[in-house]
């Protein structure tokens, strides 16, 4: 039996190589209701926000621009309420004041956010992205990267979710969902990379 393959390959296509002087990185929803709130990622969501703390340093050493998304939903509203700490960036990827923090109402963290304009005005074609969830917000974010022209490489191992009911009501495991929706991306929208790839080449 063969290998899988992505649709990428199958066409003859293969993805660029991560080129630091001509990338953004995107941060998504690292926020406290992923932490103490309806939504806690527990060890999986420790363990990628440490990557991202990596990466962050990464792009902060490289002068690289970096964007914070944050996602805020309705006012006193179950989860994401922006009148309490649980739509706060957590403590140890707080912005700088020389990083955009864009707030969103949607999975998309490019719709009706200037996030592409802010990207474009930086003049790089390349996007690094990280965050959570990895089957929600980081995946629609990703393609509509794609769909806007970027080239999107995504640390998968900076990236978290949680379990999900399947269509028969049984549990699909939060590492099982993780690992398909980044398999998805990979299969056209994305180079898949670890963190200690992304840093040290």
């Amino acid at each position: 039996m063969s290998s899988p393959a992505t649709l990428l390959e199958l066409a003859g296509g293969q993805y660029n190589k991560l080129d630091w002087s001509n990338c953004a990185v995107v941060l998504i929803d690292f926020q406290n209701e992923y932490v103490n709130g309806k939504m806690p990622l527990g060890a999986a969501g420790t363990k990628a926000t440490a990557n991202a703390r990596l990466l962050l340093d990464k792009a902060r050493d490289n002068n690289t621009p970096i964007f914070h998304i944050a996602h805020h939903g309705e006012d006193k509203g179950n989860i994401f309420d922006p009148l309490s700490d649980k739509v706060t960036i957590v403590d140890s990827l707080q912005p700088l004041d020389s990083e955009k923090t864009i707030t969103k109402m949607h999975p998309n963290a490019f719709y009706d956010t200037p996030l592409q304009a802010l990207i474009e005005a930086t003049g790089k074609s390349q996007i690094v992205f990280a965050g959570f969830m990895s089957h929600m917000c980081v995946s629609s974010s990703v393609r509509a990267a794609f769909d806007l022209g970027f080239e999107n490489f995504v640390c998968h191992d900076a990236c978290a979710t949680r379990d999900l009911p399947s269509a028969q009501g049984e549990t699909l495991a939060a590492n099982v969902v993780h690992d398909t929706a980044m398999a998805a991306l990979q299969d056209r929208f994305a180079a898949l990379m670890s963190t200690d790839t992304v840093i040290n080449g």
